[in-house]
């Protein structure tokens, strides 16, 4: 791996989360954006850290970090559905709801078994699917998951 492409740290910590080790992707993240400066990656690490840090039961921390990440790209479908997660998780459901809601007017053809599919079959990790599910369960009951 070339020691020096931001991209390259950051998607290895983005790959450590489905390893059950969430925990060495903020090192990772933190590396990429040292690295790589330039504006248009930066909403993808963002959104890798805010993913992290809601696996860690960090939610607090998610949440800002998965704004910042649609600050930069307001059209990124995984933060709006992991941000619906992190403010359902911390009793702020009516912002949940309307991030939902914009999820889906930008995403009319959305089939929601693709998140099921696509999520929970990202690993074998007995960690990562422990720490996916509680987010999998608040999607659902937002109807943006079955």
């Amino acid at each position: 791996m070339d020691k020096g492409l931001g991209i390259a740290h950051g998607f290895a910590g983005y790959n450590a989360a489905f390893l059950g080790r969430a925990d060495e992707t903020l090192p990772a993240i933190e590396r990429a954006m040292r690295l790589d400066r330039e504006d248009r990656r930066s909403s993808i690490l963002y959104f890798f850290r805010g993913f992290a840090e809601l696996l860690l039961g960090r939610t607090e921390g998610a949440v800002a970090l998965l704004q910042k990440s649609l600050e930069r790209n307001p059209s990124c479908g995984s933060a709006q559905l992991f941000l619906t997660a992190a403010l359902s998780l911390i009793g702020r459901r009516s912002e949940a709801v309307e991030i939902a809601a914009s999820f889906r007017s930008q995403n009319p053809d959305y089939q929601t078994s693709a998140f099921t599919q696509l999520w929970l079959s990202r690993s074998d990790s007995t960690t990562y699917n422990a720490q996916i599910h509680p987010m999998v369960e608040c999607i659902r009951t937002l109807g943006l998951a079955n």
